[in-house]
């Protein structure tokens, strides 16, 4: 699904400058890759790594003054061979003080936290459009429903000294100047292992919060920047980090890869149809084998959820997690990262779609979504066998961006800052196709202030013993910060997977930073939208490839010299100490109406509760039981799995009005706050525990600050 292009007249130019950015074979070991293999690796666009052997590792520190004084070999107290040249080029004294002993047995943590985003916050994912203002909403109109609770999960792996900690966040992208944010804080609370591991991806849902892009672009495609809402969404995010590492058990680890073609399809008709259908299954248990965590690799854009919806939602990739945590033989988390979703839109799966009660058609297609892919999922994991040797490497790197080094070819030289909106976005289809070139290219140029010097790529590996001293098999992840196409990653993959021997290579896009839609230079001539929404030319897509072939061979191999010299960590920016300004609700917390099905076949109930600046209540559907001795008693409602039914789930909606609405009086001392969860009588996807029948009722736990509960009067389902 494409967003609807937005018109270039002068007025909104400057209010929607980047808006499109976001709506939307080598034989050797990798343990001695030399310049002439990764040169060969490299392939088309390839440099002549053999003439700087001088930026090796071993590097003079004088060689960039603007280093500092202690960038030289001996980068810190205990720092072996392997340890060096770490993602900051430089460790501070106490930067690896409180990591944990390293340990040869693979560890593992898990830990979720909602992402803050009060309802009422507006979603950024197709441009700023006309719409009720709520005081978190600016420039796009605020949201009125959660049909999923936004979340930051992350995953630990560790194994001797490395650690691997993989963040994915329920947003539409994820801003390079928030990763550097955190690697600092970690490094300073003596965390630099989790640091140099670091890797955060979106997921890309378009039905996301927005806010805390701190930089114009981000501004001006995902609402000016708030510093309460930054504040709220780095403590989620170093707070599920910080739980777990907290939270580490005696691991096994497996992985495979799976072929899955029904729920994406190829968007993009300007170039050659192009489908990758691989899914990346990662499968975390403990000592005993019961599963803790999946890792889903795929790619698919997040945007069932329409335009117009105005609410909160994970959209399709979090209907992958949600359909397969809830049909899992025991419940366990699934953290969605997506690959090369550039033009891959999702794709439903219709024929599991009956009649149904659900409010909205969008919350069929996520449900028929989430079952199909928990059909093909659950089965493999079953069939994946985990390990307890598995070794690590991770290598983070910061390198320098520049036209110059782009667009070498001085295709791009009059948007020297960069540039979008440089063609019409309309389809460029039909037999002839017009081929732009560069004197053409009419884009909207980014300012010199406003230039983007750096951005990072990480690559990672799992893999045996065996593995690790034959330098072959294994699996490797390698970042890319934008929005890669399906030829992008792909090409990517494929020549990590020549230079490292690994059987797997999957590419996680969106992640360590969101630098726009990423093509190839015969691709970004050809228009159309996606190179429409490009940033930085014809040549940013297969730049980023080199440098990610390149950072994958240094994580391989410490001593193989680079094209370019790293870029330190960037020092933090000040950032303004706000909060969200909070209203008093009028009235205590009550039930306003108790549970009554509508015309609609809606089970709706009414409370009154508090601003959503501090109040995020979570409805859980609770049911009445017989325990072994015949007594009745409300057990909480769960999926086959066990997982709870919940309103940070799809299976309650949540919403909320408020008197007098914003639309009369945007701030006011108090007001009332009515909130509303919604169930449907019957679903059109079957749930995984089977169409409601029985006794039920609604639990509210909720804060206005001051925690409060609610239980609703019974409700009878019948079938």
């Amino acid at each position: 699904m494409r967003s609807p292009p937005l018109p270039l007249s002068l007025i909104t130019l400057s209010a929607s400058l980047i808006v499109s950015l976001i709506c939307s074979g080598c034989d050797d070991s990798p343990t001695s890759t030399t310049p002439e293999t990764l040169d060969l690796a490299l392939g088309r666009g390839g440099v002549d790594l053999g003439s700087i052997s001088d930026m090796s590792p071993d590097m003079n520190p004088d060689m960039n003054p603007d280093m500092g004084p202690d960038m030289g070999p001996d980068m810190g107290p205990d720092m072996g061979p392997d340890m060096a040249w770490r993602f900051d080029l430089g460790v501070e004294e106490g930067a690896y003080d409180e990591r944990p002993p390293a340990t040869e047995r693979l560890m593992a943590g898990y830990a979720e936290r909602p992402l803050g985003f009060p309802l009422g916050s507006a979603v950024v994912g197709f441009g700023p459009r006309r719409g009720v203002t709520t005081p978190f909403a600016v420039r796009y109109p605020g949201t009125d429903t959660q049909h999923t609770a936004l979340t930051a999960r992350a995953l630990i792996i560790r194994q001797g000294e490395h650690s691997i900690a993989l963040v994915r966040v329920e947003m539409i992208g994820v801003w390079q100047g928030f990763v550097a944010d955190l690697q600092r804080e970690l490094t300073s609370r003596g965390r630099a292992d989790l640091a140099d591991g670091l890797i955060i991806s979106a997921t890309h849902t378009h039905a996301s919060g927005g806010r805390v892009f701190d930089h114009m672009i981000g501004e001006l495609a995902v609402g000016p920047f708030s510093p309460a809402f930054y504040q709220r969404y780095r403590s989620a995010v170093l707070g599920a980090i910080l739980d777990a590492d907290a939270g580490m058990f005696e691991a096994r680890v497996g992985y495979d890869v799976i072929e899955v073609p029904n729920l994406h399809s190829d968007r993009r008709c300007e170039s050659n149809p192009t489908q990758d259908d691989r899914m990346g299954l990662l499968k975390v248990t403990d000592e005993e084998g019961a599963l803790r965590a999946v890792m889903v690799n795929y790619a698919m854009h997040g945007t069932i959820v329409s335009n117009s919806e105005l609410m909160l939602s994970s959209d399709a990739p979090g209907a992958i997690e949600r359909g397969v945590s809830a049909r899992l033989p025991t419940a366990a988390p699934v953290l969605y990262f997506q690959s090369w979703a550039g033009d891959m839109s999702p794709r439903v799966p219709s024929e599991l779609i009956e009649a149904g009660d659900d409010e909205r058609g969008d919350f069929k297609e996520l449900d028929a979504i989430g079952a199909e892919a928990a059909r093909l999922i659950v089965p493999a994991l079953e069939n994946i066998s985990t390990s307890e040797e598995l070794s690590l490497k991770v290598k983070t790197l910061r390198f320098p961006t520049s036209n110059e080094l782009i667009n070498p070819d001085g295709s791009f030289d009059r948007f020297p800052y960069g540039g979008t909106f440089c063609m019409p976005a309309t389809d460029n289809c039909e037999a002839p196709q017009r081929v732009f070139t560069p004197a053409e290219l009419l884009c909207v140029p980014i300012p010199q202030t406003s230039r983007i010097e750096w951005a990072q790529i990480s690559a990672l590996y799992l893999g045996s013993p065996e593995q690790v001293e034959a330098g072959e098999g294994g699996l490797v992840m390698v970042s890319l910060p934008g929005e890669p196409l399906t030829s992008v990653g792909v090409e990517l993959t494929e020549r990590v997977r020549a230079l490292t021997q690994a059987d797997h290579v999957w590419l996680l896009g969106y992640a360590q930073g969101y630098l726009a839609y990423l093509l190839h230079p015969d691709d970004f001539f050809l228009g159309g939208y996606e190179a429409q929404g490009a940033l930085w030319g014809p040549g940013f897509g297969q730049f980023l490839i080199e440098r990610g072939v390149e950072v994958a061979a240094h994580m391989m191999d410490n001593a193989t010299p680079l094209s370019f010299l790293p870029v330190p960590l960037p020092e933090a920016s000040p950032l303004e100490d706000t909060e969200l300004r909070v209203e008093l609700a009028l009235g205590a917390p009550a039930w306003v109406s108790a549970p009554a099905r509508d015309e609609l076949g809606l089970w709706r109930a009414r409370w009154l509760g508090g601003d959503p600046a501090t109040d995020a209540p979570v409805v859980t559907l609770e049911r009445e039981a017989l325990d072994n001795e015949g007594v009745a008693r409300w057990v909480t409602h769960t999926h086959l799995s066990g997982a709870p039914w919940s309103s940070e789930g799809p299976e309650l909606q949540l919403s909320l009005s408020v008197n007098p609405p914003y639309t009369e009086a945007l701030e006011l001392e108090e007001r009332a706050f009515e909130w509303r969860v919604s169930l449907p009588q019957t679903y059109a996807v079957e749930p995984s525990s089977g169409q409601l029948s029985g006794r039920f009722r609604f639990n509210v736990k909720g804060s206005l600050p001051e925690a409060y509960e609610l239980t609703s009067e019974p409700f009878d389902v019948s079938r």
